[in-house]
């Protein structure tokens, strides 16, 4: 994954999700509600910041909307992400 901040400006070129127990609409919604959540929890430093790989598994609770799963999910991959675009910032 390559994260780049510029300004007000965050683009993210790829995220990939491995999705199990879910229906394609539900991972569809789950993958959406991901990317919609991300990048404005994201504290990431001026540049560019490389991240080859980042591994969070976050099962769903019996029940949990796609929505509530994402949100559990950026909760963790968020702080991964602007500890990694501090590093390399630093750099």
């Amino acid at each position: 994954m390559t994260a780049a901040h510029r300004g007000d400006e965050v683009t993210i070129d790829r995220i990939s999700l491995r999705v199990t127990g879910m229906d394609p609409l539900e991972a569809k919604a789950l993958a959406r509600a991901v990317a919609q959540r991300l990048a404005p929890a994201l504290a990431l430093a001026p540049g560019e910041a490389s991240i080859p790989r980042l591994h969070v598994e976050v099962a769903a609770r019996r029940g949990e909307r796609p929505d509530e799963l994402a949100a559990r999910a950026v909760a963790r991959l968020a702080p991964l992400i602007n500890r990694a675009s501090a590093a390399e910032a630093g750099r």
